[in-house]
Parts: structure tokens; sequence; C-alpha cells
């Protein structure tokens, strides 16, 4: 793959041994609901280690994101041209394109000789577009992700990725409870996750489309992955076992260190496009924004939601 015309990933410098001093000056806490997911959407999280909203972003915010993440795409297949290409082997992973984002993904040529895009995933996309700082910071996301994070969180990366039905699907669970219990805390009879993801589905996602499976209740399990792993791969048909279907414009959030999870593979013609974003701590890697990317944008007040700082614990009451 060609990638001389791309431009460099810019990154972002990062100071060693950061201390709080060096963080960005206090700014007071941006105005957010709290609790931000009804009961029984926090219940659903409890149980499952998973939840889906609904509207939580507007159907404009919706086109602006797809608008976005379509322009990036073509952008891309312009600058491969007439050619097939594949994930860069480690340790690159990605290919460089504009504005601190990165791409990978797989184009291949179908039996007639017509070329195939079968997944792009384009990542650290903050700089690509207005509209992902803007969605990110909505305050009710802002709200759900103290909720569930249990404090105060930074956004630790962000990304879209196409996918199509495929001869070759990445797919294999990850995740697992007992790799990330330092992190995890049960308060006010919540359980809090360490690592949120969230998915925006662009598209539709039937039961044929692919969409995210998961090992529902696996984040609070106390056993290895190993065991875990075992267990579902065996149990194909167990009621654990749950597929994600949404319609556009739903949220998946979930608990994406503790919770088993996986990609399902696409049956139908149709192309999923999602926005995935993940959340942690406000103290884990304090200062590294690279996975987000460009920052130009973000304004002194929001920097310490991506930039870091001393994690500050805030609990949903008992019972709300």
């Amino acid at each position: 793959m060609n990638t001389e015309t791309l431009e460099k990933p810019y990154i972002a410098p990062v100071k060693p041994g950061f201390a709080f001093s060096d963080l960005p000056s206090e700014q007071p806490e941006p105005d957010y609901p709290f609790p931000a997911l009804t009961l029984e959407e926090r219940m659903r999280f409890e149980l499952f280690g998973y939840t889906i909203v609904e509207d939580l972003f507007t159907e404009q915010e919706l086109q602006s994101i797809e608008a976005a993440a379509k322009k990036a795409k073509n952008e891309i297949l312009e600058a491969a041209e007439n050619r097939t290409f594949e994930i860069p082997p480690p340790p690159n992973k990605y290919h460089p394109f504009k504005e601190g984002a990165i791409w990978r993904g797989l184009r291949t040529t179908t039996e007639s000789g017509e070329l195939y895009l079968d997944r792009l995933e384009i990542e650290q996309v903050l700089g690509l577009n207005p509209i992902f700082l803007s969605a990110l910071t909505k305050p009710r996301v802002l709200g759900i992700a103290t909720e569930l994070l249990g404090g105060t969180f930074r956004f630790f990366s962000v990304g879209v990725r196409f996918n199509r039905r495929s001869n070759f699907p990445m797919l294999g669970w990850h995740g697992g409870v007992s790799r990330h219990k330092d992190r995890a805390v049960c308060k006010n009879g919540w359980l809090h996750t360490q690592i949120l993801g969230m998915i925006v589905y662009l598209t539709d996602v039937g039961p044929t489309d692919g969409g995210t499976g998961i090992f529902a209740g696996s984040h609070r399990l106390d056993l290895s992955y190993d065991v875990l792993k075992k267990y579902i791969t065996d149990h194909p048909d167990s009621e654990l076992f749950h597929q994600v279907v949404a319609r556009r414009g739903s949220t998946l959030l979930f608990a994406d260190g503790p919770l088993m999870h996986r990609t399902i593979p696409i049956q139908s013609d149709k192309e999923r496009l999602i926005m995935l974003s993940r959340m942690v701590h406000s103290d884990y890697e304090i200062g590294q924004t690279e996975p987000v990317g460009r920052m130009d944008q973000v304004s002194s007040s929001l920097m310490p939601l991506f930039h870091g700082r001393a994690f500050t614990p805030k609990y949903r009451p008992r019972g709300e």
C-alpha cells in the first residue's frame, strides 16, 4: 500500500513522569445530569454488563458523524486507488491518515475481479471533524460516563468502523473480569467498571447484520479468562450469550474491560457503520492523548476530559 501521499500521523507531545502539577489548571466540572441513566438502564448494566440507550444523539448529530466518517473513508480509498490492501504487520498495524487519524482495513477482489472493502477502521478521529468533540462532550454522555466509571473520567479513544460480510472476519472473545479486578469497585450497591465502551450505531443492526456478541454477566464472574472463554465457546446456545440488535441511533454501553465480548460475523449484504469510543478513570495514563487524535479544537475547560487529572469518586445513590 503506497501511503507516501498521505500525511504523517500527528503525535501529541507527552512528558515522561507526569505529576499532577503538570496537568491543565483546575476547571469547574461541566454541567451534566446525574444519575444519567434510568433505573432500568442502570439495572441492565448491573446484571448483564451492558445496556442500550435510545435517542442519546439527535438525527442531525448522527448524520454529521456519518458524513464525517464517509468523507474520511472516501479519501482513504481514493488515495489507495485501484489497489487491494490489508492490515499492516506489527509493529505498525495502521497507516497514517491526516489530522492525527490513522487507519487500517482489508480490501480484496471478488471472483469477478471487482474491489471489495471487507472492513475499514479509522482511529484517533477527534481532529477530523468538530462533530466528534461535540458528540463526546454532550452533557448526558458526561453524566453516563461519570456514573458507570464511578467518578471523574477521561476519553481514552475514539474511532469509526465500517464492516461488511467477509471471508476473513476478525473474531475472538476478549475481556474478562479477572484481568481487571484492581480497578472495579462496588459502591452504593452498584458495580462500576474501569473501562467503559460506547458504540453508537449509524446503521440498523439486525440478527444477520453482525454486531456485538456478549457473555452476559461475565463482568461479575471471578473466573479466569480461559475458563470464561471455554464455557461460552462450548455453549453457543447458552441463554448467557446475547447478540446485540439495535436500530440506527441506539447506543451500546458496556463494561469493556471485564465483560467478555466479541464481534459477530455479518451474513447480510449491508455495511455496518459504528462510532466506538472508550472512557477510563481520569488518572489513567495522564497526558496520553494520542489515541483520541489531535486536540486543537479542545477548549481549556474540556481539556481535563481528554488529558486526565486526579480521580475523584462520584457514586449513584443506592436504589435511585
